[in-house]
């Protein structure tokens, strides 16, 4: 049963930009910035990457640099993390 509802919440959190965005940051062992990080939608829209989406809270662990642009790409009702970085 436990299996069943990690897989729904698994797959539901392809249906939206932030629960895309928080999904790539949890895989990615970001814990804090899962929870406490704002997104917001830039509506800016690059046809190479997506969907641009700004986010705090996420920091390069390497550099230690703020990564907070999210660019995001739908496939028909499911959205992808296309790049992450910093923008201009």
């Amino acid at each position: 049963m436990v299996i069943i509802i990690i897989l729904f919440m698994w797959i539901v959190s392809f249906l939206s930009p932030e629960l895309t965005t928080r999904r790539y940051m949890l895989t990615r062992l970001h814990l804090g910035s899962v929870f406490t990080s704002n997104i917001t939608d830039m509506n800016r829209y690059d046809r190479h990457y997506g969907h641009e989406y700004d986010v705090t809270n996420f920091v390069d662990r390497t550099t230690g640099g703020s990564m907070g642009t999210f660019y995001l790409s739908k496939f028909g009702p499911f959205w992808v993390v296309s790049s992450v970085g910093t923008a201009p």
